[in-house]
């Protein structure tokens, strides 16, 4: 029995690592993702645009507040208090002047020494409302300056949006690029250990030199060489990806690189950039802000009109000469401070024009940006266009060496440049459509319109 129950005892001890030796693999497996679910993850999971909601939402508190300031201000306050003595009217005086004046005549005690005002230790409540009523216009003023700083902040997360999609276009079709290169270093390691092998046999058979065959060996040695640089430049492809998308798994990539994009027009972008850029919003909303604060500041120099009213709701204190309640209008001039609040003004006068400046200079970046973004794209697509003619030839040419190799009338040497030259062709090829997606990807971004590249990207046929 004993040794049974150690049987069951084994039994399911090997059962327990049995079953997480099967969920191991399935916590290190790869994440794949097409490239709209992995913008989506981009979205949902990245930090730093997380961090940059969170800016939203303290400016939507801070408009919230400035609205409140157009409300009514209700408190209610207290106290305890507690004298050294109470407080009392001294009558000894009045009663001598009467005992003086009807002496004997009146009773022992009909007029007392003291009338009692406040006891020694009394307490209040009461609730008072302060209604704003002219504040210069600094109510509304900071409403709109809150309002602004809204608008800036959804800028603020527009513009983070694009930079993270150039990013995501540059880190997940990296890893396709690296993929690809990886392909290629692979299929020209084949081609050349054929080479290799074939370089061998027709050594033995006398048909080339020794020299011929190392040629073949050497150049075999730096492909791998190659190969294995391509694996590590995937491997940090593919971790990039995880950090740019939160990802705890390595993310691998569903969707290919699409064909070549269509060819921008630079008049045309640069308008859309400099009108619906999410840098030149913000810059506008602060500017916006800006010119709010600079109203403030001069309503500083104007009379305030406020209405108090105070209603005592618990008192102890004083009551026979204290009312119940009291409204009032109460007015109020700060007609000289030594010249700070016009100082202040000045300041935030300064500020309207320093941000004014600004947007000039940022809506001549923006077109600079624009122009370079768009030679660069029709830079990489012209190459495409050359690339993809060198395709055919280079394949061709070493399709042609290789057979004249075999038959004699090439060299290992010849064959090998013809191997490397359509490796060369090819990763240029996928570079230049690379290229020219993320020059798109950036285009795109300074156009405020980042959502318009998926669409884009997945209406283009691969190529």
């Amino acid at each position: 029995m004993k040794r049974m129950a150690s049987a069951a005892w084994v039994a399911r001890f090997v059962l327990v690592l049995t079953f997480f030796a099967a969920v191991e693999p399935i916590e290190a497996q790869e994440l794949s993702l097409d490239f709209r679910a992995a913008h989506e993850r981009l979205l949902d999971r990245n930090e730093r645009l997380a961090a940059a909601r969170q800016g939203i939402d303290r400016a939507q508190f801070q408009q919230q507040a400035a609205d409140a300031a157009r409300l009514p201000v209700v408190e209610i306050d207290g106290s305890l208090t507690r004298l050294n003595d109470p407080l009392e009217i001294d009558l000894t005086s009045v009663r001598q002047r009467v005992n003086q004046v009807f002496p004997g005549d009146l009773p022992p005690g009909l007029i007392p020494s003291g009338i009692p005002v406040q006891d020694q230790t009394f307490a209040n409540l009461a609730v008072q409302a302060v209604q704003p009523i002219y504040l210069g216009g600094r109510i509304d003023a900071g409403r709109s300056a809150a309002r602004a700083g809204v608008a800036a902040e959804l800028a603020v997360v527009d513009r983070l949006q694009g930079d993270l999609m150039v990013e995501l276009v540059q880190r997940y079709f990296g890893q396709v690029v690296a993929g690809e290169a990886l392909a290629v270093r692979q299929q020209s390691v084949d081609s050349l250990r054929q080479l290799a092998f074939n370089a061998r046999r027709l050594e033995e058979e006398g048909e080339i030199s020794r020299a011929e065959r190392l040629r073949a060996d050497v150049a075999l040695i730096e492909a791998e060489g190659e190969l294995a640089s391509a694996r590590e430049q995937l491997n940090l492809a593919r971790a990039a990806l995880a950090t740019l998308l939160a990802s705890e798994q390595t993310v691998t990539t569903m969707t290919a690189i699409p064909g070549p994009p269509p060819r921008y027009d630079s008049g045309d972008w640069r308008a859309r950039s400099v009108e619906n850029n999410p840098a030149v919003l913000e810059l506008d909303a602060r500017l916006t802000q800006a010119g709010a604060a600079a109203r403030a500041e001069k309503g500083m120099l104007k009379p305030s009109l406020v209405l108090v009213g105070r209603r005592e709701l618990y008192t102890n204190d004083l009551t026979l000469i204290e009312p119940d309640w009291a409204v009032s209008l109460r007015a109020s001039w700060r007609f000289f401070d030594g010249g700070a609040r016009r100082s202040r003004a000045s300041a935030a006068e300064a500020r309207v024009m320093e941000l004014e400046w600004r947007r000039s200079a940022l809506e001549r970046q923006i077109g600079l940006l624009v122009d370079q973004q768009i030679e660069a794209q029709h830079a990489a697509l012209e190459r495409h266009v050359t690339f993809s003619a060198a395709a055919e030839l280079a394949d061709e040419s070493l399709r042609v060496q290789r057979r004249a190799f075999e038959e004699g009338f090439a060299t290992s040497l010849e064959v090998i440049e013809a191997d490397l030259a359509r490796s060369r062709v090819a990763l240029a090829r996928v570079l230049a459509r690379y290229e020219a997606w993320v020059a798109t990807a950036a285009l795109h971004a300074a156009a405020g319109a980042p959502m318009a590249l998926i669409d884009r990207i997945e209406e283009m046929p691969n190529d």
